[in-house]
């Protein structure tokens, strides 16, 4: 990507990420977020359709980013890998907890949010099954399908953020990281 267009996109996330901890996703016009990145329209449109796409866009990166920077160096330490990247995503909620409280538990749910987030952590989970470092479970002699047991652990982490996002005092995110070790099942490593 030609630099130019790295610093439209930079300029866009910072302005959509502190636009969207301030007010509801849905209310964010094109115009809006652009004039606060100090961009035009027609350069917001070359990066994402809607205001809703550029916040999910820009979570989505941070989280892939995460992601592949923990289970890289895992060294065959999946255990310990995804204990690292749990509470870096929790740390990650944490540091954009408004964009996520507005998004996930608001009266103006950011369109797309919750599907964004379900949809990253079950390519994450199916990541670590074709790693081949953990083993979907077995019932009656054969493999549970990879892509129900990548959806159950992808949901109930989504299911536990936005409990989270709800709570009028929360926890830490290093609390909820062990929160979600103690309720994830004991065939995935991180319980």
């Amino acid at each position: 990507m030609d630099p130019r267009m790295s610093r439209s996109r930079a300029k866009l996330a910072e302005a959509v990420l502190r636009l969207a901890a301030e007010r509801d996703v849905p209310t964010l016009t094109v115009a809006e977020i652009s004039a606060e990145a100090g961009v035009n329209r027609s350069t917001f449109y070359q990066h994402a359709p809607s205001p809703a796409a550029l916040l999910c866009t820009v979570l989505s990166t941070e989280l892939d980013a995460i992601r592949e920077r923990h289970l890289a160096a895992a060294d065959g330490d999946i255990r310990a890998a995804l204990g690292k990247v749990t509470l870096a995503v929790m740390e990650h909620v944490q540091e954009h907890w408004d964009v996520y409280r507005r998004g996930l538990a608001g009266s103006g749910e950011a369109p797309g949010l919750q599907a964004m987030l379900g949809s990253h952590f079950e390519a994450s989970a199916r990541l670590v099954f074709e790693s081949r470092r953990v083993r979907v479970p077995r019932r009656a002699g054969r493999p549970v399908p990879a892509a129900m047991a990548a959806r159950f652990i992808a949901y109930g982490v989504v299911g536990a953020i936005e409990a989270w996002v709800l709570e009028d005092e929360p926890e830490q995110a290093a609390e909820v990281a062990e929160d979600l070790r103690a309720l994830l099942p004991g065939w995935w490593p991180l319980a």
